[in-house]
């Protein structure tokens, strides 16, 4: 059976190993050189912080207290009482008030956008898409910008239980988003949506649309 092979031969037959070996060797030998200084003038390490006295006059000197301190619930922790009635939303912002308005607005406007901006300086290509839609074809809506209002922007996601902006509603219904907008108006289904609900639109703008992008 043969042995395990011999350093010395392995190091003789390659001296490139010694190379590679010999930055580790040093730095070895170095922390032990250094450790042995160490313990000759200090001893064993540990905590040493009983040799050095502690000054109980110095300004910053506080004793060490008498018992441990009692643990408390952080104060954003504690329960609220069961027949406290005006408990604040503890979870973010009110979303019943939200909802609320939505429907304020959908059922107070034929045509209404959600969306990142306004018509006339919407914030993202989703939402600019389909503003750029509704107004080339003249539509007349109402338009919400989400980004001014963090309670809205979570709430229509919730209301229509859609999870992207923009979100187009036309007589109180829900459309669709972007995608679906865009292939409604390719499609002709946004003209025939509109004409059902009676939704004025121009017509002659709506076919320009679908030519450009035939």
């Amino acid at each position: 059976m043969q042995g395990s092979p011999d350093p010395v031969q392995i190091i003789t037959r390659h001296p490139e190993a010694l190379l590679l070996l010999l930055p580790f060797i040093v730095i070895f030998l170095w922390a032990a050189r250094q450790e042995t200084l160490r313990w000759w003038r200090h001893g064993p390490s540990g905590n040493q912080r009983a040799r050095f006295p502690i000054n109980k006059e110095a300004p910053s000197y506080q004793p060490p207290p008498s018992e441990p301190p009692a643990l408390t619930a952080p104060v954003d922790m504690a329960p609220w009482p069961a027949e406290d009635t005006n408990m604040p939303n503890r979870e973010g912002p009110d979303m019943t008030d939200a909802k609320t308005r939505i429907e304020e607005t959908i059922n107070a406007n034929d045509v209404v956008l959600y969306m990142k901006g306004t018509k006339e300086m919407p914030q993202c290509g989703f939402s600019s898409r389909v503003a750029g839609v509704l107004n080339f074809m003249g539509v007349e809506y109402s338009d919400v910008n989400v980004l001014a209002d963090d309670a809205i922007r979570q709430g229509i996601k919730d209301f229509s239980d859609w999870p992207t902006i923009p979100q187009l509603y036309v007589k109180g219904e829900f459309v669709g988003g972007c995608d679906i907008i865009t292939e409604m108006t390719l499609s002709g289904e946004l003209d025939q949506l509109f004409e059902k609900q009676g939704v004025a639109y121009d017509k002659a703008a709506a076919e320009k649309i679908r030519e450009a992008n035939a």
